[in-house]
């Protein structure tokens, strides 16, 4: 049995679902609520010690990280390919999974703290409590961020820097799709399903000028959103947006 531990509200869980659900594969859905931090309980920390969604376990084995996940997936699982079958395709589309994975997603995870994490978790959980909470996340890096994010301490310049990581990532997609390619390694792969729910959540999260701005990676955009598995994921997201 192959199950999917992830939650509504995580980009990295979006990116796996997008997959699986392009690849038609079964699973079981087990949501980890992020705002309840049932991913530092013992349970889930016994399959993932680092505290972190998605999850999948396939046939008793846990695999983490999304990038990992999706790799994973393509080669038990190689139709229909997510991944090119000549070798400079399949680099280029590597680089773009990890730009998006290494500088997008932090930036645009800022940006979601900003936008209604903090306000959440703040909504959720009295101060002391919610700090004790926080504190037993594995991450110093992301204890530290978050703490910060529910106090208000996230500045105009963290904020503006964010915005600016991805927009320096979406003016070299803009300049790749201008010249007329529909997808970032040519035919749609696991590049484009690891950029989709980054750009899904800056149109919900009332950034999506930045996408919408750029006739090219608005038109990649609405290809992506009209893809069967991307609709079928935000079935399995429902409460992603803003509260």
């Amino acid at each position: 049995m192959r199950e999917l531990y992830y939650s509504w509200y995580s980009i990295c869980s979006e990116k796996v679902l997008i997959c699986l659900l392009e690849k038609d594969l079964p699973f079981e859905d087990r949501h980890i609520d992020l705002f309840d931090f049932d991913q530092v309980k013992d349970d889930y920390l016994s399959i993932n010690p680092a505290g972190v969604v998605p999850t999948l376990v396939d046939g008793g084995r846990p695999i983490a990280e999304s990038t990992i996940i999706n790799e994973y997936l393509e080669d038990v699982a190689p139709q229909p390919r997510l991944r090119p079958r000549d070798p400079h395709r399949c680099a280029e589309m590597r680089s773009w999974v990890q730009r998006f994975q290494d500088i997008v997603f932090p930036a645009v995870g800022l940006l979601s703290q900003v936008a209604f994490i903090a306000g959440e978790l703040n909504r959720r959980w009295p101060p002391e409590q919610l700090e004790v909470l926080i504190r037993r996340k594995v991450s110093e890096e992301r204890v530290g961020r978050q703490l910060r994010a529910v106090q208000g301490a996230l500045t105009a310049e963290e904020v503006s820097s964010a915005v600016g990581r991805v927009e320096r990532v979406l003016v070299d997609v803009e300049r790749l799709l201008g010249d007329g390619r529909d997808w970032l390694a040519g035919s749609y792969s696991l590049a484009d399903a690891a950029a989709a729910p980054n750009l899904y959540r800056l149109d919900i999260i009332g950034r999506g000028e930045m996408v919408a701005c750029r006739p090219a990676v608005a038109a990649w955009y609405r290809r992506m959103t009209t893809r069967t598995a991307f609709l079928r994921t935000y079935e399995y997201s429902p409460s992603v947006r803003p509260v």
